[in-house]
């Protein structure tokens, strides 16, 4: 009886150590999986930020502004400034008015491309990305781009205005249409979201101002974070790279 037992106790020692020594290969392989998934941010995306709290972060492969870039202005010699953003997303349209002042304050030194990226895989923002570049194809992206962001800060957009506000900016209402289902125009969007990918963008907004990269809708001016530390806004960014 005794040995009875004690096989008993025996085996429900063994039955302990086979369940713990699962678990704890289990435990493993969900932390291997975890740096896998971000061994690629780690490993494409070094940080910048210093003592001074720049915030910023370089990728391995840097975007140019290409010839079909839609560009507010190209100048030569001028500081590069590239934007991923999402037409339909707040973040977005709050980058945008920090965007525009540095257009206004710094005119004539810096050259800004704007770039579509989908966040959420929603049918209006790549309706809202097709239509932006069909109107700046007809030298009016930046105002139908202000009226869009506009339009989201509201909480009004909506993609059945388009060609009402592409006839307000005397645009032909024909061809606007006709634009807005054009495949190859499309397609030339999708490519572009995709390639976001090889310069280490997974979010929108994104702005690469010369060498570095910023993340998230980067205020205009410095500003103390939630932690207290001191962080570069987008205005010192752009002096900084232009000295």
């Amino acid at each position: 009886m005794e040995a009875k037992k004690t096989r008993k106790i025996i085996f429900t020692l063994i039955i302990a150590a086979v369940l713990i020594f699962s678990l704890v290969l289990f435990l493993n392989s969900q932390r291997m999986l975890k740096d896998q998934a971000l061994a690629p941010f780690s490993e494409e995306v070094a940080s910048l930020a210093d003592a001074e709290n720049k915030q910023s972060y370089v990728a391995v492969n840097m975007p140019v502004i290409k010839e079909n870039d839609f560009v507010s202005a190209r100048r030569e010699g001028g500081l590069d400034i590239i934007v991923y953003e999402d037409y339909s997303d707040i973040f977005s349209a709050d980058l945008a008015l920090s965007l525009a002042r540095a257009q206004a304050d710094f005119s004539d030194d810096v050259d800004i491309a704007f770039r579509p990226f989908d966040v959420n895989n929603s049918s209006l923002s790549s309706q809202s990305a097709l239509a932006v570049r069909c109107a700046a194809d007809k030298e009016q992206g930046m105002a139908f781009r202000d009226r869009l962001f506009q339009a989201v800060r509201n909480k009004q957009l909506s993609a059945e205005v388009f060609s009402l506000w592409a006839e307000e900016l005397g645009l032909n209402k024909e061809d606007f249409s006709a634009c807005l289902t054009n495949l190859d125009k499309k397609g030339n969007i999708e490519e572009v979201i995709a390639a976001a990918d090889n310069f280490s963008v997974y979010g929108a907004p994104t702005v690469f101002v010369g060498e570095e990269m910023l993340v998230g809708a980067r205020p205009y001016e410095s500003f103390t974070d939630s932690n207290g530390d001191e962080i570069e806004g987008l205005k010192q960014v752009i002096e900084r790279q232009l000295k």
